[in-house]
């Protein structure tokens, strides 16, 4: 008898609108990074730059990750990676230089860490 997937028929459709919800912000973020809203970037120069990143990532997720997840679960890393350096910089903005603007995006970007890590989980057990 063939062994069944033990995934869950609802992880890859729940995982599809978490990437998608990652990619919407990152768009926005980019956007509002270029247009040099307050909050986002400190000068012209450092929107654009952080901007197109973001855009980026946006794109690389929409056109590469959603598309291909399914087949190949080790895409999933490209978004854990971004999440988890920036992470990684909003807890030093948070906590060394002490800049409480980065408290949302600390959990915001957790809470993307912990469901990208255990739908990973739940997919490679499939």
């Amino acid at each position: 008898m063939a062994k069944e997937r033990t995934s869950k028929p609802w992880v890859p459709l729940a995982l599809t609108v978490v990437i998608w919800l990652q990619a919407g912000l990152a768009a926005f973020v980019g956007l509002a990074s270029i247009l040099v809203i307050s909050g986002f970037a400190h000068t012209e120069v450092d929107g654009r730059r952080l901007g197109v990143g973001f855009l980026a990532f946006a794109l690389i997720l929409v056109l590469v990750v959603i598309p291909q997840f399914r087949q190949q679960h080790r895409l999933l890393f490209v978004p854990l990676a971004w999440t988890a350096f920036h992470f990684g910089d909003s807890l030093y903005e948070l906590l060394a230089l002490g800049d409480t603007n980065f408290v949302p995006p600390v959990i915001l970007e957790l809470l993307f860490l912990v469901i990208y890590l255990a739908f990973y989980r739940a997919l490679a057990k499939g």
